[in-house]
């Protein structure tokens, strides 16, 4: 049997920094930036609690919500597909590694 995956891994982390510094670098909202601000400390300080609610609004869909954004295409090398390809493909990964530990 396999060992539990411990809450607040190294995995969970980067993931979400990962998120986040995409979410930064194409201007999401600050309010959603933020929580994945909080979320990012939240799983350093090993806060599930936090860390659910967190995952749990940003899940949410619907007009002005965290997932009704289009991210600016910010270099030469991009277009508006690749960015809207990165943004889903990272909050996947982002919401796979927020599972992991439920």
């Amino acid at each position: 049997m396999a060992k539990p995956i411990p809450f607040g891994n190294l995995a969970q982390i980067r993931a979400t920094k990962a998120l986040l510094k995409f979410c930064r670098d194409h201007n999401h909202s600050p309010f959603f930036i933020a929580k994945l601000e909080e979320c990012v400390n939240a799983l350093e300080n090993k806060d599930k609690e936090s860390v659910f609610a967190i995952v749990d609004l940003l899940s949410r869909a619907g007009m002005g919500s965290y997932l009704d954004w289009y991210p600016d295409v910010i270099n030469a090398s991009e277009d508006p597909e690749y960015v809207e390809s990165v943004w889903w493909s990272l909050d996947a990964s982002w919401k796979q590694a927020m599972r992991m530990c439920e």
